[in-house]
C-alpha cells in the first residue's frame, strides 16, 4: 500500500458549539470507517515562516490548516478516501502521494 497525505486548504469555518460538535462527530465517523487505511487523521498546521535562501526569515499566509496520513492502492483510492471527508464540504484538500526515501 501507497501513503498519501490530504493537504486541508484555508480554515474550516467556526460556528456554534452544536455545529462543531457535530462537525467532531462526523469528523469521527469518517475516522472510523476508515479503519487501517487512517496513518494519522489530526495534524493541524500553524502559520508558516519560510527561510530564504539568504538565511532571513519571514511570516507567510497560512494556506494549508492541516493533513491527515492515509494509505490506500493507488491515488484514485486514495483521491476516493478523500472525497468522504468532512472537510470537502467546505474547503478543497489536496492529496499527494508521499514517497519512501530510500538509504
Amino acid at each position: 500500500m501507497a501513503k498519501f497525505a490530504l493537504f486541508y486548504v484555508g480554515e474550516p469555518p467556526s460556528g456554534s458549539p452544536e455545529q462543531e460538535a457535530k462537525a467532531h462527530q462526523e469528523w469521527m465517523a469518517w475516522a472510523q470507517q476508515l479503519g487501517e487505511a487512517a496513518l494519522n487523521l489530526g495534524m493541524p498546521f500553524g502559520a508558516p515562516t519560510r527561510i530564504n535562501t539568504d538565511g532571513s526569515s519571514q511570516a507567510q499566509p497560512k494556506e494549508f490548516s492541516g493533513m491527515s496520513i492515509v494509505q490506500a492502492d493507488d491515488m484514485d483510492a486514495a483521491v476516493e478516501i478523500a472525497k468522504g471527508c468532512p472537510y470537502v464540504q467546505f474547503a478543497p484538500v489536496d492529496v499527494v502521494q508521499i514517497y519512501e526515501m530510500g538509504g
